[in-house]
């Protein structure tokens, strides 16, 4: 038997016995292992996290910008209160346009000139007309037959044009369309000098006044031999006495191709304006004997009583007049028909201009109620041709403030019809002019004989 397989005798069992003994004594002497108890306790702990986060950031990035495409344009006016009116449209008017429109520039070019209509006339056949001009009577209406103004339908509708006279917007319409905007209104009103009715112990009239009551008003203060007149005629305000009376100077309120001036009723209102010049007891002085005066300035001579005179006469008047004086409503008609007479005044466009937009824009604000109202209240002082603006010409214009009655010439507006034009205007022109002429300036053909031959060489243009 090997030593690792030796027996276990009585000595060494003793001693493992006793042994044993002993660690059973001391395990029993030890401390107790303590109890593991395991539970969950929930706890909130403040823990910082680092997360990314997408933020949208702006960022200002600053570049040049395009270059804005300034439009020159060329606007042709005029004033004809001299040099402080032309200072109005280059010192107020246009300045105040190109701060509002930055976009575009303005040249002034004065349109005043004697030739302005001819130079028009040239530069539009030649491509190079104003891309805004003022144009009045004849000069529109030829302009407007030849197809030099841009249509403008587009630009201002019926609803826009609402708050304008509709005598000034028919002025400017050609075969259904739209070719200018009225500017300003240009009518009439009978002036009268206080002065002179005082000294004959006239009354002063009033709007029930008819042709009667004028014309005995029109003897008692005339005196020749003081080259004093009741009333100074002009032709040019023919029309309203025709109309008052139920007659017609054509077959349509512009455009017409029938002269109707040798009816009945046209011949009335006639006779009566012609036996005022060239009957036997006249009572208005013949062309040409008070010199170097017209009818736009006569009555400022104070030789005049009673002189129908055009809304844009009053600053003139206030200004240069040194006697008593007064509006008042045109004449009556015999059977109290009323009517008024306005013209043609406005703007056009030219069909060739190269910035019509432009263009556009600046007729929209020289015909705006802020433009209107400036040049009502402006030394040009023209009669508002908005009807919304019409109380500022009645209470706070020039004539206004010095007390005299301009709201006629907006009461004339009531009733006030377009002055009439012909179609192929420059036409009937050529052969109406010096036969009118001669029944009205010269006397060398009767009233008569000259009407009865204007109708006929108007019958034949249009044959």
């Amino acid at each position: 038997m090997s030593k690792k397989e030796r027996k276990l005798n009585r000595r060494d069992f003793l001693q493992l016995s006793v042994a044993a003994a002993a660690g059973t004594v001391l395990a029993a002497c030890a401390a107790p292992e303590p109890e593991v108890i395991r539970e969950t306790v929930k706890e909130t702990v403040e823990v910082e996290v680092e997360v990314p986060v997408e933020v949208e950031k702006e960022v200002v990035i600053t570049a040049t910008p395009a270059p804005v495409e300034i439009a020159e344009i060329r606007l042709a006016e005029g004033s004809w209160v001299g040099p402080e009116g032309i200072a109005f449209w280059t010192d107020d008017i246009i300045p105040r346009f190109e701060g509002e429109n930055p976009d575009i520039k303005v040249t002034f070019e004065n349109a005043e000139s004697p030739d302005y209509a001819d130079k028009l006339y040239a530069q539009a056949v030649a491509g190079d007309a104003p891309d805004v001009m003022f144009v009045w009577g004849g000069i529109c209406h030829n302009l407007m037959q030849k197809g030099q103004f841009l249509a403008l339908d587009d630009y201002f509708g019926p609803e826009y044009l609402e708050d304008f006279y509709p005598a000034k917007v028919i002025a400017h319409q050609y075969e259904g369309h739209l070719y200018g905007m009225p500017k300003y209104v240009s009518t009439i009103a009978m002036a009268y000098n206080k002065t002179i009715l005082d000294a004959a112990g006239v009354d002063y009239p009033d709007g029930t006044w008819d042709w009667d009551d004028y014309l005995e008003a029109y003897q008692a203060t005339t005196d020749p031999d003081a080259s004093q007149w009741g009333i100074y005629v002009s032709t040019d305000y023919l029309k309203h006495y025709v109309w008052a009376n139920g007659g017609e100077w054509m077959n349509a309120d512009i455009f017409g191709d029938k002269c109707l001036l040798n009816e009945e009723k046209a011949m009335e209102a006639l006779k009566y304006n012609h036996d005022m010049i060239w009957g036997p007891d006249p009572v208005s002085p013949k062309p040409g004997e008070i010199p170097e005066f017209g009818w736009y300035n006569v009555f400022s001579t104070g030789k005049i009583a009673f002189m129908e005179s055009h809304s844009w006469t009053v600053t003139n008047y206030v200004r240069e007049n040194d006697f008593d004086w007064d509006f008042v409503d045109l004449p009556v008609a015999p059977d109290g028909g009323k009517a008024g007479q306005t013209f043609t005044d406005g703007y056009g466009i030219f069909a060739g201009t190269e910035y019509p937009e432009a263009a556009v824009r600046m007729v929209e604000f020289l015909t705006g109620p802020w433009a209107q109202k400036a040049m009502c209240l402006s030394v040009v002082g023209l009669q508002p041709t908005r009807k919304s603006v019409a109380p500022i010409w009645d209470t706070e214009s020039m004539g206004a403030r010095a007390g005299y009655d301009v709201a006629a010439f907006t009461r004339i507006m009531d009733y006030a019809r377009l002055d009439p034009a012909f179609k192929e205007n420059e036409k009937v022109e050529e052969v109406f002019n010096p036969i009118w002429d001669q029944i009205w300036v010269t006397g060398e053909m009767s009233l008569e004989e000259g009407v009865n031959l204007i109708v006929q060489r108007v019958d034949d243009i249009f044959a």
